[in-house]
């Protein structure tokens, strides 16, 4: 028979585990509250390191795509015109491709970081997930920053146009160098 005084002993020993419960519950709740903070400390850093190094970077990527456009131009389109050298010339524009891209994507994060903030990067790049560019030309076309508008479209023409002709190349390379290894086998 149990009275009130060893209701809640077991054994000689008091049963805590109720209050065990409620403080593992108490304790994965702040611990829940601590990863949530280091989260948003992480994507704050990575923001302002993104921005902090967009800074440093963009300068002498824009000074590098001239050449690099030039290079496309003078060299690696009219290697795509001869069977032979259509792999190189995907080779060149591949890598084109992502210098453009890269350059768009700083631009873009810094564009959105100076005109909307900090705030619109993050969303941007974790809650929307559409990134810093689109939001860019957003924002550079509600602010009327024409200039900036038109240089993003034109690294974006850039970059899609010159990734697209890549893989145009790299599968008719591909076709070209399957049809010789049948016309050899004959």
């Amino acid at each position: 028979m149990e009275n009130l005084i060893t209701k809640n002993f077991r054994h000689g020993r008091k049963d805590y585990s109720r209050i065990r419960g409620i403080l593992k519950s108490i304790g994965s709740f702040l611990m829940g509250g601590v990863v949530f903070v280091g989260l948003i400390l992480v994507v704050l850093f990575f923001v302002k390191g993104g921005v902090w190094l967009g800074v440093k970077i963009l300068p002498w990527l824009s000074l590098i795509i001239w050449p690099v456009l030039a290079i496309d131009i003078l060299i690696v389109l009219p290697l795509g015109i001869f069977k032979r050298t259509k792999g190189i010339s995907a080779f060149g524009l591949g890598i084109s491709s992502y210098v453009f891209g890269l350059t768009l994507w700083l631009y873009g994060l810094l564009l959105t970081y100076e005109i909307w903030g900090a705030f619109a990067v993050y969303v941007g790049l974790f809650v929307i997930g559409i990134g810093v560019i689109p939001l860019s030309i957003v924002a550079t076309a509600i602010k009327g920053q024409w200039s900036n508008l038109g240089q993003q479209m034109f690294l974006l023409f850039l970059t899609l146009g010159s990734g697209a002709l890549a893989r145009y190349l790299a599968d008719r390379a591909d076709e070209l160098s399957l049809g010789d290894r049948e016309w050899h086998r004959k």
